[in-house]
């Protein structure tokens, strides 16, 4: 698959520029499991930094589980026999994502994703901040577009797994995120659900862009559990709520 990517700005590191830009590659789908990605010598000159900068970053991401190089063929998008995220995402097909396999979905979320805002706010550079407000302006360019809005939000979650610098919850990351894709694309649909979770997602950058960790996780708990009720409002899945235990 031919792609193409955009000079790294001078300014911060150049090796999140990349790692920003290769991971957005593959939400969009414009990089998927297995696609070669172009040629050291033409990655470098379209990002402009040096060899070293970009196979610091590609090394980084072959850590993540991201990326494969292999000797003598060049730079993969992992395939799912080698990344986790490929292996995990066959769970899509596992079970159905709505009612009780949604909820098990939304209860590990709120797990990793509370307490990864809570790390964004202690450990996020600089270039999180403007990718993460980057994101977020250009969602708000497209109010009527679900597609992209959908896209965007995926982007914004995972930028904030980037930016609490935790190499494990990246990957896992991409992983949830595709699993509740065709959930989140329906619930964006939902009128006036694409207003509020642009504005949950601003206050989220608020706090974290303050370095303040315990209102960042609950900015993030707030907005995953209004996404889990638009979800499963009523008469949206009456068929798939779970049961609970008398208390």
């Amino acid at each position: 698959m031919d792609v193409t990517f955009k000079t790294v700005p001078g300014s911060g590191s150049l090796g999140e520029g990349i790692i920003s830009q290769i991971t957005d590659a593959i939400i969009g789908g414009r990089l998927r499991p297995g696609d070669r990605l172009p040629p050291e010598r033409v990655l470098a000159e379209q990002f402009g930094v040096s060899r070293t900068a970009l196979r610091d970053a590609v090394k980084t991401l072959s850590g993540r589980g991201i990326l494969k190089v292999r000797r003598g063929s060049g730079i993969f998008v992992a395939s799912a026999e080698e990344n986790m995220m490929g292996r995990l995402g066959g769970l899509s097909g596992a079970f159905p994502l709505r009612g009780a396999g949604l909820q098990d979905l939304f209860e590990v979320r709120r797990t990793l994703e509370v307490e990864a805002a809570g790390w964004a706010a202690q450990r996020r550079s600089a270039h999180h901040v403007e990718r993460l407000r980057g994101i977020l302006e250009d969602a708000a360019r497209h109010p009527g577009d679900p597609k992209i809005l959908s896209e965007r939000d995926a982007q914004f979650h995972v930028g904030i797994a980037e930016a609490s610098q935790n190499l494990v919850l990246v990957r896992v990351m991409l992983t949830l995120l595709d699993l509740l894709a065709t959930a989140r694309h329906e619930t964006l649909r939902i009128p006036g659900r694409a207003r509020l979770s642009l504005d949950e997602h601003t206050r989220l950058l608020e706090e974290i862009e303050a370095r303040d960790a315990p209102a960042a996780r609950e900015a993030m708990l707030d907005h995953l559990r209004s996404v889990e009720s638009a979800v499963a409002r009523p008469g949206r899945d009456p068929a798939g709520t779970r049961e609970e235990e008398p208390a």
